[in-house]
């Protein structure tokens, strides 16, 4: 998830922005100007990068990060190595006098930062074992109550039944969505189920490519699929429709051994869910819906041909 930095991390952006001007503003206060036959411009280049992927590291960690320990640590311990760095940096224009206090400031804060960042890391490292725990253990979950097809790797029929009874339970607007693969038995006599397979699993991810994040995408069927869409209006819902046929349409699907591509040919339904309906109910429709356009298709193909 991305994270606005100045609204999210407003105050570590003012930290970060307080270290580099501090850093800039001592150097300009206490330094001399040198002249030019004094600057090393390699050193220049060299410490120029470290200021400029540190600023960089910090921008990466604001963005990609939301508030918390972690993001502080990481956040301030870069901050301090920037400081430092910007300051070795502005030396090689800058002459400064020799002060102790000085030196300290320009040496002490790296380590500190560095140690922090470190902190960060090891922080970083517990929150991640605790989120891989958690996948794991939904995944074991989903495997152990097969509610995963093997071929497709989307969730069976079992899965959709059960996210339909749980989204029927909310007020929210719910549409469910069929898509039919025409003819797939054919296919599979012509070309064998290993390819019908393969076939299937194309299909699965073209519709997850096409699917959102909220939407539950199940192979119902032998050759039969249903997208369940929450909190979905009904322009939503048919222009979702429309993307995934489209998507299925252009699909050129390479058959092993053949350099002709087979284009598949698709059957959508749609129906809308509400509290009034029951789980099976639905699914039983909108099965019906499907059936009846697949006949429809046919009785036009056949009137096509005479």
């Amino acid at each position: 998830m991305r994270f606005n930095p100045f609204t999210s991390h407003r105050l570590l952006v003012n930290c970060i922005i307080a270290m580099f001007f501090s850093a800039c503003f001592l150097s300009a206060y206490l330094g001399v100007l040198k002249t030019y036959a004094d600057i090393q411009w390699l050193d220049i280049i060299g410490e120029g990068g470290i200021v400029l992927m540190a600023l960089v590291w910090i921008t990466v960690l604001l963005i990609s990060r939301p508030p918390s320990k972690v993001t502080t640590y990481l956040v301030i311990g870069v901050g301090l190595f920037m400081f430092s760095a910007t300051l070795d940096l502005l030396d090689e224009w800058l002459m400064h006098p020799a002060h102790k206090w000085l030196s300290w400031i320009e040496s002490l804060p790296a380590p500190v930062g560095m140690l922090l960042t470190s902190l960060g890391l090891y922080y970083w490292h517990q929150e991640q074992y605790v989120l891989n725990r958690q996948l794991r253990r939904r995944e074991a979950n989903l495997r152990e109550h097969s509610k995963v097809c093997s071929v497709t790797g989307l969730y069976k029929a079992q899965y959709l039944d059960l996210a339909i009874k749980n989204q029927l339970l909310s007020t929210q607007p719910l549409w469910l969505g069929a898509i039919d693969i025409r003819d797939f038995s054919h296919f599979n006599s012509e070309f064998g189920f290993k390819e019908g397979d393969r076939l299937l699993r194309e299909v699965s991810e073209l519709l997850l490519m096409n699917c959102r994040l909220s939407d539950v995408v199940c192979r119902y069927a032998g050759d039969c699929f249903m997208v369940l869409m929450p909190e979905t209006t009904e322009q939503q819902a048919k222009e979702l429709m429309m993307q995934i046929k489209g998507a299925l349409r252009y699909c050129a699907f390479k058959v092993e051994g053949s350099k002709k591509a087979k284009f598949q040919h698709v059957t959508t339904a749609l129906i809308q869910g509400n509290e009034r309906n029951y789980t099976g109910t639905l699914t039983s429709q909108l099965h019906s819906q499907l059936q009846q356009k697949k006949h429809q298709q046919k009785v036009a193909q056949r009137a096509h041909l005479c």
